[in-house]
């Protein structure tokens, strides 16, 4: 299997209580996506073997691209209110919501192009502000990154993993993932 694309970013605010999601929402065209996981690591020798062992999920990180830096979007993910006047108001009191976020991976098994949904149930996005630079000589394009928490939910989901043989399937199988319960 070979990881040829990524597209289709999807959010949706997670209500904690029902374990449900607001409308499900695009933050931008997909540029990179990233996701490491911190794992617990138990192992129990006995008898001079390895005789227990726990590499269950703790928790995970998630750095998101994408093309545009809307500021409704960064909004709905940092916790931050835009005022009448449109502009982007940080306090410090600011508390990022939790969102489902998934997105659609292209692959290539055996020549057959397929099409990998990877959702996580709970994220908390932190703040993240763009490098700059100056245009020289060239243009060169920057984007922004956004970094967040994967937790899981009560249950003790954190993630959701489908192969579709079409993108048309993939994407109803993504947005329908936030329609329902998490």
């Amino acid at each position: 299997m070979a990881r040829i694309g990524l597209r289709n970013f999807r959010y949706g605010i997670l209500d904690e209580e029902t374990e449900t999601y607001a409308e499900v929402k695009t933050p931008g065209k997909a540029v990179d996506c990233k996701v490491s996981l911190d794992l617990n690591s138990a192992e129990l020798y006995a008898d001079d073997a390895l005789a227990e062992s726990d590499y269950t999920f703790k928790k995970g990180t998630v750095n998101i691209t994408v093309d545009e830096d809307d500021d409704q979007t960064y909004s709905d993910l940092t916790g931050h209110e835009i005022s009448e006047a449109g502009e982007i108001v940080r306090k410090d009191t600011d508390k990022a919501p939790y969102v489902g976020f998934g997105r659609i991976i292209t692959k290539v098994v055996n020549g057959v192009y397929k099409y990998k949904v990877e959702f996580l149930s709970k994220v908390k996005f932190k703040d993240a502000l763009p490098d700059e630079k100056t245009k020289g000589e060239s243009v060169e394009f920057t984007t922004t990154t956004l970094e967040g928490t994967v937790l899981k939910l009560e249950d003790g989901t954190w993630s959701k993993t489908q192969t579709f043989a079409t993108f048309n399937e993939a994407v109803e199988y993504l947005e329908g993932l936030f329609t329902k319960k998490a």
